[in-house]
């Protein structure tokens, strides 16, 4: 099986020649990796780790005709996107980690203050040439990520304030969710629109969880960020493309209305947080959603033996890949404090059995 043919069928949870595998890791990580494998490109990356799927940014973006600079840096160190969102390089215990900080929409105390904020357009990103430059990526699953509708406002208005608006019904925590999910919308529809049939799935990325709970109440989740979630899966859909929603943390009570909006891939499965119990989960919704991740990064992957990660591999395909509908990866974006070992591990560890099928062909 191809690795775009491989994805799609656990997808529609049927049982692939072998499970699939996506990966992702912070830039650190990902040079680390490349001087590992003596690699220096991202294709040559995937092939070494058995990567099925390639999340297009970074790797392939529409070309950005905006009249403001893509990305600049102030004083401080500290980094600024066309969004206005604000970044800085901190070092951790474990090595550099981005973090954001600053957040310009902090103090707004009108809504009428946003519409004289610099927001981008969709019409800044030059589309024309895009299908051609996805042709080579073809051969494996093709995922456009970016999508946010209520952790893109967070790290403009800060968290605190945008759940404080969403507490207080303050019309500036609407406004700000219905901006995201305007952009994204027509950002999403115009590229799917530029390479018909070449996109295979949308991620949206919208941390509503903690360790042991909701970071909203379901209530709040159903009214306020449901209906538009579902309008950037209702898009998507129209266009044959797939949607995988990440979440991290606890979010039990809210994934049967997650799955009654359509979304198809579920990620990332935080086996760590309550009630995100592998095996439950593929017993209760198994037959209605794909699941994508459930390898701890909390303490498997910093903490744990190659043995403990490749016999928690085996164990996670044999749970939720039983019958298709899995598709192995971390649980978060690998960050520094994973040791190379451990990565290894992960992947041969989940690629073995594809390499055994291929071999019994030969």
């Amino acid at each position: 099986m191809r690795s775009k043919d491989r994805v799609l069928c656990a997808v529609l949870r049927q049982e692939p020649d072998a499970v699939p595998v996506d990966f992702s890791a912070n830039p650190w990580v990902l040079q680390r990796l490349k001087t590992a494998f003596g690699v220096d490109d991202h294709r040559s990356l995937l092939d070494a780790l058995g990567a099925d799927i390639v999340d297009l940014r970074g790797v392939v973006d529409p070309m950005y005709r905006g009249p403001i600079p893509w990305r600049r840096t102030s004083a401080g160190g500290v980094q600024q996107n066309i969004w206005g969102m604000r970044t800085r390089i901190s070092q951790t215990a474990t090595g550099p980690e981005e973090m954001y900080c600053e957040f310009p929409l902090r103090p707004v105390q009108d809504p009428d203050e946003l519409e004289h904020y610099p927001w981008p357009s969709v019409d800044w990103f030059d589309f024309s040439d895009f299908a051609g430059r996805l042709q080579p990526w073809r051969d494996r699953a093709i995922m456009a990520s970016g999508a946010s509708i209520w952790q893109h406002p967070s790290f403009l208005r800060g968290l605190d304030e945008l759940l404080m608006d969403v507490a207080t019904a303050s019309p500036i925590g609407g406004a700000l969710l219905d901006r995201f999910t305007d952009f994204y919308v027509a950002y999403f529809d115009r590229m799917f629109a530029a390479a018909p049939g070449a996109i295979d799935i949308l991620r949206i990325a919208d941390d509503l969880g903690m360790q042991d709970r909701l970071l909203l109440s379901p209530s709040a989740i159903r009214e306020h960020l449901i209906p538009r979630i579902a309008r950037l899966v209702d898009m998507a859909h129209a266009h044959g493309v797939k949607v995988m929603f990440h979440s991290c943390g606890s979010i039990r009570p809210i994934i049967p209305d997650l799955l009654d909006i359509g979304i198809d891939i579920l990620d990332p499965i935080q086996v760590a947080a309550r009630d995100m119990d592998p095996a439950v989960l593929k017993r209760d919704i198994g037959d209605r959603v794909c699941f994508h991740g459930a390898i701890d990064t909390q303490y498997l992957l910093p903490q744990g033996t190659p043995a403990e990660v490749a016999k928690t591999v085996r164990q996670m395909i044999d749970t939720l890949g039983r019958g298709g509908g899995y598709i192995v990866a971390p649980s978060h974006v690998l960050q520094m404090d994973v040791p190379l070992e451990n990565i290894r591990a992960l992947y041969e560890t989940a690629t073995a059995r594809r390499a055994r099928t291929a071999l019994l062909r030969t």
